[in-house]
């Protein structure tokens, strides 16, 4: 948000997609069965991915960066289905905010981006963060 405020818009942008992607990592963790590898990377068995991000692409189960991790969670939500964490996490995830975003648009110059995506950039990570809040308090984490 100050970021936001002082007309940083590139690392705005940058650190509400940041934001968002440890929340979905952490809904991902604490709700829906995913675990660190050996690495301490986030992985899932029902998810299965071509990361194209490698010079040779491979096929894998790790969550990378948005938008390719807003698809793990809304995959893996949905596969759920009823009650508990899923019914609060898929009212979030009917449409991706962050299908235009990419973590090297750090690098740019900002020309691309706009207030309002910023605006929805934030206000999407807000939403998350609070609705891992929620589920937590609610009790229904899948982990200890």
């Amino acid at each position: 948000m100050l970021a936001a405020a002082k007309d940083l818009r590139i690392s705005a942008d940058h650190l509400a997609g940041l934001a968002a992607e440890c929340a979905v990592k952490a809904i991902l963790i604490d709700f829906f069965g995913s675990r660190l590898d050996a690495s301490n990377k986030p992985e899932h068995p029902e998810v299965k991915y071509l990361d194209r991000s490698r010079k040779k692409p491979q096929w894998t189960n790790k969550h990378g960066h948005l938008p390719e991790l807003w698809e793990h969670l809304t995959a893996v939500a949905h596969r759920r289905g009823g009650g508990g964490s899923s019914a609060l996490f898929t009212q979030l995830i009917w449409e991706n905010p962050f299908a235009g975003w990419d973590v090297a648009d750090r690098y740019c110059d900002g020309t691309a981006i706009t207030e309002a995506d910023i605006d929805r950039h934030l206000e999407a990570a807000y939403a998350l963060i609070a609705a891992h809040e929620q589920a937590g308090i609610l009790g229904t984490r899948t982990r200890a």
